[in-house]
């Protein structure tokens, strides 16, 4: 229906619904959708939006984009019920340590892109989406990068879908515990590597972006084991924390003695003297240390024989993990 407004001047003018629109999409962005209105009724952005009311010439995307906006005649102009208003925008927590939700798009679905050209959805937006909610597919990068659709290893996704679970959880409830210990974890893992870092969260590589969303998740499970073992192979990696971490010179210590006392890599296959076995190696191998063997036995205790070797080998790192941890603790 029409809706009529008086001007200054005494003037009324009347405000029609537009004559065109398009259904939003399932979980579309507000912004989006209006992006789509423009086309779908021959005009401009920025004029739609002088249309509408709005304050900027860009579509609002939070509800402090709508700040000042008349928001019945928002809603009237097009004919979208206010309850639906909600639902279209994101909504930023900005007591949380780590920021979650992109400012702009960075990842699409295909499938649902080539259903709805144009169209954005809400939770395409979010760090820990990996999978489209409307069809299933997984999510691709934007971007154009040689490792943005490169096959990634099995264990890594795993990781990477774990910490993605609880980033989305601790976001949710507002949990932030969880969001300093996570914020804590990306710090130390961009010390000791590169690529986990808190933009590669939103990156178009999807191998620095999983590796961040891992590195997340072993910082919520396993943090002293996760960065024992970087240290480990990281020679310079204690330095670097020291460093970095001035005031938590006593975790820098435990993680010092953890990595001290974790197993030397095994040379790798076919990089020894050919015609030898591993038995044969005089001086290259130690024997395994007791606490390696206890934390091995009670893992096939709780898993049984007949567990996967990557359960009992994870089962195996907890269990010893938790023993340094009760001995620096008592020390």
């Amino acid at each position: 229906m029409d809706r009529s407004e008086p001007t200054t001047a005494g003037i009324l003018v009347i405000h029609k619904p537009l004559p065109r629109r398009p259904a939003p999409y399932q979980d579309e962005l507000l912004s989006s959708w209006i992006a789509r209105l423009a086309d779908a009724n021959y005009c401009s952005l920025p004029e739609l939006c002088r249309y509408l009311g709005l304050g900027q010439e860009r579509p609002p995307e939070t509800q402090s984009d709508l700040a000042g906006v008349n928001l019945d005649r928002f809603c009237t102009l097009l004919r979208l019920p206010s309850a639906e208003l909600g639902r279209m925008l994101l909504r930023r927590r900005a007591e949380f340590p780590i920021e979650c939700i992109s400012w702009s798009d960075f990842q699409h679905c295909p499938a649902c892109t080539h259903k709805v050209p144009g169209v954005s959805l809400r939770h395409w937006r979010y760090a820990w989406s990996l999978q489209c909610e409307v069809c299933g597919s997984e999510l691709s990068p934007l971007g154009r990068d040689p490792a943005a659709h490169v096959n990634l290893p099995t264990r890594l996704r795993t990781r990477a879908k774990e910490g993605a679970k609880q980033l989305m959880l601790a976001n949710r409830r507002g949990d932030r515990h969880a969001g300093r210990r996570m914020d804590l974890t990306l710090q130390v893992a961009g010390v000791l590597a590169p690529e986990p870092r808190h933009g590669a969260l939103f990156s178009q590589n999807r191998i620095d972006r999983f590796k961040t969303l891992a590195a997340i998740n072993l910082g919520m499970t396993r943090p002293l084991l996760a960065a024992a073992l970087t240290m480990k192979s990281d020679r310079v990696g204690e330095t670097k924390l020291r460093i970095a971490f001035p005031h938590k010179r006593k975790v820098v210590d435990r993680l010092s003695r953890l990595a001290e006392s974790l197993p030397r890599q095994r040379p790798r296959e076919g990089g020894g003297p050919k015609n030898q076995s591993p038995t044969n190696y005089a001086g290259t191998t130690q024997a395994p240390r007791q606490e390696y063997l206890q934390a091995a036995r009670k893992a096939i205790d709780q898993l049984g024989e007949n567990a996967e070797w990557s359960d009992l080998l994870n089962c195996a790192a907890k269990l010893l993990e938790s023993a340094c941890q009760s001995h620096m603790d008592i020390s």
